[in-house]
C-alpha cells in the first residue's frame, strides 16, 4: 500500500475493522486487515525515526495505545487467523514475531509494558497452538 494512503489511516480504526473481521470469522479478511495495520504502524515508526534522525522531536500521531501495540496486535491477529485456517507453521512464525517485539530500539516504559504483555500472550498462544496441533504431552507437564 502506498505510504501516502498509509499516512492517512488511523491505527485505532484499523484495529476496530480487524476486530469486526474476527467477530465474523472472516480469516482471510483478518489476514488482509492485519497486514494493513502492520504497514500503517511501520509507516508511522519510520516517520518517527526519520524525524528523530533529522534532530527533531518524536513525531506525534494520535493513537489510543503505544505504537508497538499495533505492531504486536497485527502479528497476533495474523497468527490467530493462520491457526484457524490450519496453517500452523505460519501461525508459529507470527507468534515468534509478536514475542520478539522487544528488539525494537528506543522503547519507553509504556511500550516496554506492552512488549511484556505480548510476550505473555505469545507464550499462551504457542502453548494452545501446540496442543491443538496434537502435542498432548504438554498437558501432562
Amino acid at each position: 500500500m502506498r505510504s501516502s494512503i498509509l499516512k492517512s489511516l488511523k491505527p485505532d480504526i484499523i484495529v476496530d475493522m480487524l476486530n469486526m473481521a474476527v467477530a465474523f470469522e472472516n480469516w482471510n479478511k483478518v489476514l488482509e486487515t492485519a497486514d494493513v495495520l502492520y504497514q500503517c504502524a511501520q509507516c508511522i515508526y519510520e516517520e518517527r525515526v526519520e524525524c528523530q534522525d533529522k534532530g527533531g522531536s518524536k513525531l506525534h500521531t494520535h493513537m489510543e495505545r503505544p505504537l508497538i501495540y499495533y505492531m504486536g496486535w497485527s502479528h497476533m491477529m495474523r497468527g490467530m487467523a493462520y491457526q484457524k485456517l490450519g496453517q500452523i507453521d505460519q501461525a508459529r512464525a507470527c507468534i515468534r514475531q509478536y514475542a520478539a517485539l522487544g528488539c525494537m530500539e528506543g522503547l519507553d516504559e509504556a511500550e516496554l509494558q506492552v512488549v511484556q504483555e505480548f510476550k505473555r500472550k505469545a507464550e499462551t498462544h504457542r502453548y494452545a497452538l501446540e496442543i491443538e496441533a496434537g502435542q498432548v504431552e504438554l498437558l501432562e507437564g
